[in-house]
């Protein structure tokens, strides 16, 4: 399960591969329920990407897969829940850049990356739980 130590580790990772890039993010971890754990925003990132990091997240964690994959449900051709954000939460959001993070077969939570763009977001969030298992095995650097 997702925990603060845990947390804090994932962020440190991200900021040392998004300053590494050059990107300005923000960084959002949600345990398993989507309920926040950490957030970060660097300073170079706009203020409202803290928000969208912590949506990205909280989707990924409590539909279990990336954010990105969420707007399929609202597709009146395919099966689905057929909601939005109306008819559902305000969190919810497709926007790439959120996923959840696998473990032995469990969700044991979840990141959200934001920055100026989805794809660098969707990259960052992928190196971020890359690292994961490292983390995982006492390895400071993934």
């Amino acid at each position: 399960m997702m925990n603060l130590e845990m947390a804090k580790k994932l962020l440190q990772t991200g900021i040392k591969i998004a300053k590494g890039k050059g990107i300005g993010c923000s960084i959002a971890i949600v345990d398993e329920n989507g309920w926040l754990v950490a957030l970060h925003r660097m300073d170079e990132a706009p203020i409202p990407t803290a928000e969208i990091a912590r949506d990205k997240a909280w989707t990924a964690a409590v539909f279990r897969r990336p954010s990105s994959e969420i707007s399929v449900f609202g597709n009146p051709k395919a099966p689905g829940f057929g909601f939005n954000t109306q008819n559902w939460n305000d969190r919810l959001t497709p926007i790439p850049g959120g996923a959840p993070i696998w473990l032995d077969g469990h969700v044991i939570g979840a990141i959200g990356v934001c920055s100026e763009l989805p794809d660098k977001d969707v990259a960052l969030c992928q190196r971020i739980i890359k690292g994961i298992r490292a983390i995982l095995k006492g390895k400071e650097e993934p």
